[in-house]
């Protein structure tokens, strides 16, 4: 039976954890033995353990620090003898290559890229410039180096000038028959009548997710249609801030922020729009659920990943980044005016990109010359 070995920091609540999850549940169904190791599992950095199927060995490097996982999993890797280490985000990728460099097995090596480094990469000056030689110096060891969407791809290889041929570019698998049992469940909440018309956003509340513009445009938005609600679930360093603002601009009955649910696609039902108002992104998976569960959409044309999610505005609205006016009138738009409109047939084939099915299948296809 071949080994597979994935790795994440933590299973702290985010996307990229969500997609690794499912990947490892997904192969886990095939003849294949599936470990997950995690960096530290302490506090909230355990939140989605419960996700994880009994059919995936879990292992807690207890290292804390993903600096500090090289020789645990050097260990690992050493004892184990996997066929495949599939990583994910570029400092777990960087420290992935230098503790299989240490041993002596065979093991292939996977790298996932979830992010657009120009944007996410919030080093000074001469950290970027050492960063990017590591990135140059590790990444061609990986048999293939999984960008989550064109942009992405695009993106790594301008922003670290990098030349080698194993990029590869492979969506997440945001879509199986779960979620759409995800979406059954039902859920109360304050806002939730027949009055009210309920804007939803999901997401970490940290500076890529940029709520606070949306908080912003929905202030806009809310003077002139006073039914409106926001709700923005997530949980982060920035809540703070975020529920300051909320007070300053006089909203704290109309827009909640109730925190992390591990389940916030229930919530699409109940909603008349979702939005995602963030700076910068890799694929942005609630964006491809929202849009699989038939829910009116709305996103900011960031990098990267939106302008493909939405194919160029055909299957939802697109806006400027920080443009309140902007997202406001697209709120108004989609919620009180004409929304786009598609066909079955185009939404089906689109949508198809982004199934557990059609990913694996892309998954397998890059692996095969070992399976």
């Amino acid at each position: 039976m071949q080994k597979i070995i994935f790795i994440l920091p933590s299973l702290a609540g985010g996307g990229a954890e969500r997609t690794v999850i499912q990947l490892a549940n997904s192969l886990s169904e095939f003849d294949f033995t599936i470990h997950l190791a995690v960096c530290s599992l302490d506090g909230d950095k355990s939140k989605l353990v419960s996700e994880i199927s009994s059919k995936v060995e879990l292992i807690n490097l207890n290292c804390g620090r993903v600096l500090n996982a090289i020789f645990p999993l050097k260990k690992i890797l050493n004892e184990e003898n996997y066929d495949y280490l599939i990583s994910t985000q570029s400092h777990t990728n960087i420290i992935a290559a230098f503790s299989k460099k240490l041993t002596k097995v065979n093991t292939k090596l996977i790298f996932r890229e979830v992010s657009t480094p120009s944007k996410n990469n919030k080093l000074k000056a001469h950290k970027k410039v050492f960063f990017k030689a590591l990135v140059n110096f590790t990444y061609p060891m990986a048999e293939k180096v999984v960008c989550v969407s064109n942009g992405v791809e695009v993106d790594f290889r301008e922003y670290y000038g990098y030349k080698k041929s194993n990029l590869t570019t492979i969506y997440n698998p945001v879509i199986d028959d779960s979620f759409f049992e995800k979406l059954k469940v039902p859920v109360e909440h304050k806002f939730f009548n027949d009055n009210n018309k309920v804007i939803l956003a999901v997401g970490r509340l940290t500076e890529a997710k940029n709520f606070g513009f949306l908080i912003r445009s929905f202030k806009i938005l809310y003077d002139f249609y006073p039914n409106t609600r926001l709700i923005i679930l997530g949980e982060g360093e920035l809540r703070p801030d975020l529920e300051a603002l909320v007070q300053k601009l006089g909203l704290s009955d109309v827009v909640d922020l109730p925190g992390f649910d591990s389940n916030p696609y229930a919530y699409f039902k109940y909603a008349s729009l979702f939005v995602l108002s963030s700076s910068w992104e890799g694929l942005p998976g609630v964006l491809i659920q929202a849009l699989a569960s038939k829910i009116k959409v709305l996103s900011t044309d960031c990098p990267s990943g939106p302008i493909e999610i939405l194919d160029n505005s055909k299957f939802g609205l697109l806006v400027e980044c920080n443009d309140q006016i902007g997202m406001s009138k697209a709120m108004q738009k989609a919620i009180f005016e004409d929304y786009v409109k598609y066909s079955e047939a185009d939404f089906e084939v689109h949508i198809q990109q982004f199934h557990k099915a059609s990913v694996l299948k892309q998954y397998l296809d890059i692996m095969k010359p070992l399976f």
